[in-house]
């Protein structure tokens, strides 16, 4: 039976320099390290993607198109596998306590990715159902390219120019290039660094709102990995299905959210300002109507079985704050109606879920 034919975003995460490192390195801690990275990279990119194969040192998973409406979640999923790949890289480093070459050379490992939008054929090989097509076999040659030799880099996101199509992300800064392959043809890519964003991440101002600074916090505990919640927050378009407001991204300085980006709620005249952005752990905004200012942080932890959201408020106001937490509560009860809002947050995340696309059978 011939199967549909449908579209989705094909990525594909390789450890850069694993080869010469398992090669000059003692095999059982080689292995070892590896398996804890390959860990790493499974935990962060599934299940927002769906896991194909693991591929040696190499992770290769899909979405469907329209599983993954907010393109921008993909750059956001890719520097923060990035962020945890390195965070956890300078934790190995830093407990390692054994001598021998594996150990000594975990610093020269880094991280490279694949991004490709294109149409495949989910079809069950060898018990497992994964794309397959033209689509597929061009993201796997791509992870064979020149970026390293033009740029110097070693750990980098590359994108095919439908893939950032299908994202709506510019290409504005990105190291252009062409790779050619003798049966596929050629394909203009664009690549940034990893390291220089990551960098940056780690240097740029904080705004976080603490238990102690809120005026009010609400948590609850949904029962779906972080970059889902993070996504159901952040889409204008979901984040108007949950709420009793119409929802609209302004603006987007290099076309992606961050601090400087807003958005406005048509319903309430409300604009919206990001104040920090750190996908998938925290967002900080301020609200801001005629004299009133309200600084918003919410922050996702993960649990074995879901998220914890912690929203938290603090209202702006030279008032005494016994008053300021009366003021918050009656803005997020009567206001916002923010319990109710998270009912069906939480609805729309468990139907969504529900709705996904069963396992193709042959």
């Amino acid at each position: 039976m011939t199967q549909p034919i449908t579209s989705g975003y094909l990525l594909l995460a390789d450890i850069s320099g694993f080869t010469s490192f398992i090669a000059d390195s003692e095999l059982d801690h080689a292995q070892a390290i590896l398996q804890q990275v390959l860990g790493g990279l499974l935990e962060n990119l599934t299940p927002t993607m769906t896991l194909c194969e693991v591929e040696g040192d190499a992770v290769f998973v899909y979405g469907l198109t329209q599983s993954l409406s907010r393109g921008e979640l993909i750059a956001e999923l890719v520097e923060s596998t990035y962020a945890s790949f390195r965070d956890q890289q300078r934790t190995m480093i830093r407990n390692a306590t054994c001598p021998c070459q594996a150990c000594r050379s975990i610093d020269g490992l880094d991280l490279k990715f694949v991004v490709h939008h294109g149409e495949f054929v989910l079809q069950e090989l060898a018990g497992k159902t994964g794309p397959v097509g033209s689509s597929v076999n061009m993201v796997h040659a791509l992870l064979k390219n020149q970026v390293s030799e033009q740029t110097g880099w070693h750990g980098y996101a590359l994108f095919t120019t439908q893939a950032l199509a299908q994202m709506g992300i510019p290409s504005d800064g990105m190291h252009q290039g062409a790779e050619h392959h003798e049966r596929l043809g050629t394909f203009v890519t664009y690549s940034t660094d990893l390291r220089a964003r990551y960098q940056a991440l780690c240097e740029a101002r904080r705004f976080f709102l603490d238990e102690g600074d809120a005026h009010v916090e609400v948590v609850r505990d949904v029962d779906a990995a972080r970059p889902v919640v993070w996504d159901w927050l952040n889409d204008t378009d979901k984040r108007t299905r949950w709420t009793p407001a119409n929802w609209e991204a302004t603006t987007r300085p290099g076309g992606r959210t961050g601090p400087r980006a807003s958005n406005h709620c048509a319903t309430y005249n409300v604009i919206e300002y990001i104040l920090d952005w750190r996908p998938f752990d925290y967002y900080t905004v301020r609200l801001t109507r005629g004299g009133l200012d309200l600084v918003i942080t919410v922050c996702l932890e993960e649990l074995e079985s879901g998220t914890r959201l912690r929203w938290r408020m603090k209202v702006e106001l030279p008032l005494p704050r016994w008053l300021l937490e009366r003021i918050a509560v009656m803005i997020i009860n009567r206001r916002m109606h923010l319990g109710n809002s998270l009912d069906e947050l939480e609805r729309l995340i468990s139907e969504h879920r529900g709705g996904a696309p069963a396992a193709i059978q042959p």
